[in-house]
């Protein structure tokens, strides 16, 4: 029963980083503000172009003084502003595209629809507008298609993406110019009489071959030179169709990209986007606070680098057609970018400061709607007398005609209303981080107990006394806070969140109803099951020394090497053959994290080096060979050669058949069935082929020296464990410390980094040519959990302690993890650099999600190997080598 509390409450714990730092940024119920129009003032540009370069890096761009971007180049050496836009975290498409049109950071809680599907819909610069034309990969366009304006939207979209190497990625930016192309010579002439119109422009080529060949590749700068060249066309063609010189041009990206192909976190690379401004309305001299340069070609000047945030770009956009800004937007109007009046520039920051306060008044009249809104603090800085004043003031300027102090005023209650729209947001912060600290030490207390087993305890009788006045303290709490709750109207996810502690303490503080003299585990008598408070500090030292592992991969190396020199030198007789195998064996694992990432490295020699490796050591032992099916043999090598030649096909551009990908996918169903419908019931035999089998599957999805890490620590694991004395073995903690390092081991060790996002696409080209992005991420969590079941399986099958005392192992396993993962709730962040904020909340996943994975993947392991329940042991029909006296004896007395 505690398995299944375990899960739950790691999930609820998982769940409450969404709750404490990223709640949803939605607010309904909002008025959209009226156009510039309204005011008497006519709109910078009659229609703007707006084109997304999907995974373009300002590095890419500003290479070499512009040389791989001429036409662009020629563009704004002679009209507009270029520059930096900085994205936030996730640096994924649909996140990059929503902060774009609708100024919006994403909603978390679009995770729980696979990021298809927006929770609650928001405003968009399309629904702003009068007509919107948008092409492009259907992943993006689909995202605006449940936000229309009264069918006023326009969507073209493709849906197979093709990355395999011999595919031109451009084909799918072809695909939406000759599109856009179709449009303008259908609907021209129409739409030149109209106003405030948009077109979308999605160019995804960039992004795929960023993917597949690496940023910096030559295959990747030959798709950018056709895009920017497509990009220059397009221009020319919207000139030629619209000569009123009307309109509006931005050119950007939804996001960066690694040197391996890689995106989704918060480095530099990730974040840095170029944007291209020019057109109508679009000035040329823009003040340049940062003072950045940068040389647009070799003979000079320098030219200012001016820096954006990405949602800034929302309400720019919206001003040069005369529009107000979405009702979600987050973005300030940037000052000077616009070739216009004073009065048009004012007016256009007047309306982005009445968007964004109505968005904060929503949140402060939601506060005050409580009970206890008069004694709970709020933000003073922005007071309801001070937005009246500020309308008031600007009322006044109008009239002066001090537009210029207009611009201030608006800008710095911009600047106001977005840090009371934080504040609010963010109200329940330090409780909720306070309920859920509670939450983990609940729980953790509850484990502890569990591990301990001593009903004679000093802690075991207290409880024991004080059953009724726990019971009757705790309850009444839990009544006395769903009052104060309801009465303030808190959210439910907040208030779920602040009652979980007093149910968690109050299953953790409940006296035992089991008798533990009766379970298997008590059989043992022995000092491993015993923790006393070293072992309980010791366990916290392990868990705090772990996490620092997160922070520098190498770090995992030394651990390692400390570690295996502790845990098994003894084991062996000094000077032997099996000890020198055995120290050579650590030497070169520890050498694997010191090696560059795997993600996004190909090299086919360190991959054939380990499909030698597996080959060998799965038909080294006689005994292993002989036990194999004669299925077993030939669809494993069978896969392993199709592995090499799928590797040689794809690094030399040639496309792989789709007989080689269709007998891939039937190898995956194969590599699991056949080990479950396999008879042999001799765990070694069983080991041998699920390590023959997984490794070959292993193969499939590695790029280089990964597959040699693998086997390698499967060997050393399995040599290790072999050799270890009966007394040296019997300790809960330390197997407990070896399945959490081994585990970390084969994620950092293999290439990994403590990222959710770091995958290289590349894994997949034996499975898939198009681009699915779910389906390679299925196969990346494959790729990273086959290790894990390999080393689950190596330690069950060759350690009769961890068999015995499995559930003990465990208990004392989810205390270090959930240590780790309460050290990682207080190092998530939410401000400073975008590459803080990813790794913080990738380490806390990664922590609670390993949790959960090493529980489920154990017993993965065990149906795989057909382990015998202990309760259906017959000891009668068990070898002798297998049979502990003492076991026999506490069971039968």
């Amino acid at each position: 029963m505690w398995i299944s509390y375990a899960l739950v409450v790691h999930v609820l714990l998982l769940g409450s980083i969404f709750v404490i730092y990223f709640r949803s940024p939605v607010i309904t119920g909002l008025t959209p503000q009226k156009q510039l129009l309204h005011y008497g003032l006519e709109p910078a540009a009659n229609r703007l172009v707006l084109i997304v370069t999907d995974g373009l890096r300002a590095d890419s761009f500003f290479e070499e003084n512009c040389r791989y971007v001429p036409h662009l180049r020629e563009i704004f050496l002679r009209e507009g502003v270029v520059g930096v836009s900085r994205t936030r975290v996730p640096t994924e498409t649909r996140p990059g595209h929503i902060t774009l049109i609708a100024g919006l950071y994403e909603d978390p809680s679009a995770v729980l629809r696979g990021w298809k599907s927006n929770p609650i819909d928001f405003d968009t610069l399309f629904n702003r507008s009068s007509q919107t034309y948008a092409w492009g990969a259907s992943d993006v366009i689909n995202v605006f298609s449940h936000v229309s304006n009264g069918g006023l939207i326009h969507l073209r979209f493709y849906e197979d993406l093709d990355f395999s190497p011999g595919y031109d990625a451009y084909e799918q930016d072809e695909w939406v110019f000759k599109r856009v192309k179709f449009l303008l010579q259908q609907k021209s002439e129409q739409l030149q009489r109209a106003e405030h119109v948009v077109f979308f422009l999605h160019l995804l080529g960039l992004d795929t071959a960023g993917h597949v060949h690496k940023p910096g590749a030559p295959k990747f700068r030959q798709t950018l030179d056709k895009t920017e060249k497509g990009v220059y066309e397009i221009y020319q063609e919207f000139e030629r169709r619209f000569p009123d010189k009307r309109t509006a041009y931005l050119l950007t990206a939804d996001h960066g990209m690694t040197d391996s192909g890689a995106h989704g976190a918060g480095s530099p690379h990730e974040t840095d986007t170029p944007f291209v401004l020019w057109g109508a309305g679009v000035s040329r001299t823009v003040p340049n606070p940062g003072g950045r340069t940068f040389m647009p070609n070799n003979e000079g000047p320098a030219m200012p680098m001016h820096e954006l945030e990405q949602a800034q770009l929302t309400p720019l956009m919206a001003a040069l057609l005369g529009l107000a800004p979405p009702m979600n937007n987050f973005g300030k109007l940037p000052v000077g970018y616009m070739n216009v009046s004073t009065e048009y520039e004012a007016m256009a920051a007047h309306v982005n400061a009445l968007q964004l306060l109505e968005q904060y008044v929503a949140l402060q009249k939601q506060h005050k709607k409580g009970f206890f809104a008069d004694i709970l603090l709020e933000f003073d800085v922005l007071t309801t007398e001070a937005i009246k004043g500020y309308k008031d003031t600007i009322l006044q300027l109008q009239k002066n005609r001090e537009y210029s102090l207009c611009i201030v005023k608006s800008q710095d209650i911009m600047t106001q209303a977005l840090e009371g729209i934080d504040y609010y947001h963010g109200y329940y912060r330090r409780v909720l981080l306070l309920s859920t600290t509670s939450t983990f030490l609940g729980w953790m207390f509850y484990i502890y107990r569990l591990l301990s087993r001593n009903r004679a305890s000093k802690v075991e009788l207290i409880l024991e006394r004080s059953n009724k006045i726990i019971r009757v303290s705790i309850g009444s709490s839990l009544i006395v806070l769903v009052i104060c709750l309801l009465s303030q109207r808190t959210p439910l996810d907040i208030s779920f969140y602040m009652l979980l502690p007093n149910i968690v303490w109050l299953k953790a503080l409940q006296p035992w109803t089991i008798n533990f003299s009766s379970s298997p585990a008590s059989a043992y008598s022995v000092p491993a099951l015993q923790t006393s408070m070293g072992q309980l500090i010791l366990l916290i030292a392990c868990a705090e020394l772990m996490v620092f592992t997160f922070f520098e991969r190498r770090l995992i190396a030394l651990c390692y090497f400390v570690f295996a020199c502790y845990n098994s030198w003894g084991n062996f007789q000094m000077k032997s053959r099996d000890f020198f195998f055995w120290l050579a064996l650590v030497l070169m694992l520890t050498c694997f994290p010191l090696l560059p990432l795997s993600v996004g490295y190909q090299n086919g020699y360190l991959l054939g080096a380990g499909v030698v490796v597996i080959l060998t050591n799965s038909f080294w032992n006689s005994k292993s060979r002989l036990s194999y099916s004669k299925h077993t043999k030939f669809s494993n090598v069978l896969i392993l050669l199709q592995t090499m030649l799928c590797a040689y096909l794809h690094s030399n551009g040639i496309y792989i058949p789709v007989p080689l990908k269709l007998a891939s996918w039937l190898y995956l169903i194969y590599a699991f069935a056949s080990i479950v419908l396999s008879r042999e019931p001799r765990l070694d035999l069983r080991l041998a082929q699920i390590g023959f089998n997984l490794g070959s599957l292993y193969a499939t999805l590695c790029t280089s020296y990964e597959a040699v890490f693998v086997q390698f620590l499967t060997i050393e694991l399995n040599f290790s464990l072999r050799a270890q004395s009966a007394r040296a073995e019997r300790s809960v903690l330390r197997l407990a410390f070896t399945l959490l390092l081994y585990t970390f081991f084969s994620l950092f060790g293999s290439g990994n980094i403590a990222s959710i996002s770091s995958f290289d696409p590349n894994i997949a080209r034996c499975y898939l040519s198009h681009f699915a992005p779910f389906v390679i991420m299925a196969l990346v969590l494959l790729k990273l959990l086959v290790p894990v079941v390999l080393i689950m399986s190596v330690v069950y099958a060759q350690s009769e302690f961890v068999r015995q005392h499995e559930e003990q192992i465990f208990i004392c396993l989810l205390l270090i993890c959930d240590v780790m993962g309460l050290n990682f709730l207080f190092l998530v962040r939410n401000q400073g650099s975008w590459l803080d904020i990813g790794s913080s909340i990738s380490h806390f996943v990664i922590m609670e999600v390993t949790t959960l994975v090493i529980l489920l993947l154990f017993y993965a392991a065990k149906q795989l190997l057909r382990v015998i329940p202990w309760e259906e042991i017959d000891f009668k029909r068990l070898p002798l080598r297998l049979i502990h006296w003492d076991v026999i004896s506490a069971k039968h007395h």
